[in-house]
């Protein structure tokens, strides 16, 4: 008696079991990667607004840029556009010697129910237990600082 060729009913639940776990490894990864990348793009549309307004108040007079811009907060018409929660504070502090200022523009947002940057309510105010590291402002991972000189100082 001749034995059929062929799969047994066994090597094809294995084999079935073997593609149903790799594919759903496949799918779990490009997910992941989904994610990680709409959390990019948002960092990066975070990332240029800081550096649109950083570019913005170097065009302004030395004497109107505390007044005008120290405390200010903001928000992003893309990242609002595009659904994203947020807020944004520019700190302005004439700093010694008298002729520079300090400039930090940050940006906080939130990205699945995950809050990027130290104000958790996404106001705009340094609220209650939200400055960990104790320094008196809001910090995040998006934002930049610069100084600014007076340019019409003349160095002594």
């Amino acid at each position: 008696m001749r034995r059929k060729k062929g799969f047994t009913l066994v090597e094809v639940l294995v084999s079935t079991l073997i593609m149903a776990i790799a594919i759903t490894s496949t799918l779990q990864i490009l997910i992941y990667l989904l994610q990680m990348n709409e959390a990019n793009q948002s960092s990066v549309t975070c990332m240029n607004e800081v550096q649109g307004r950083m570019d913005a108040i170097k065009s302004v007079l030395y004497e109107d840029i505390v007044g005008s811009y120290n405390r200010l907060n903001f928000t992003s018409a893309e990242l609002t556009s595009r659904g994203v929660r947020h807020s944004g504070i520019i700190y302005a502090t004439e700093i010694q010697p008298p002729f520079l200022i300090d400039v930090k523009i940050v940006v906080c947002w939130e990205n699945k129910n995950r809050i990027i940057g130290e104000d958790t309510n996404l106001n705009g105010l340094l609220d209650g237990g939200e400055d960990t590291n104790g320094n008196g402002i809001i910090d995040s991972p998006t934002m930049i600082e610069g100084t600014i000189l007076n340019r019409a100082y003349q160095g002594s």
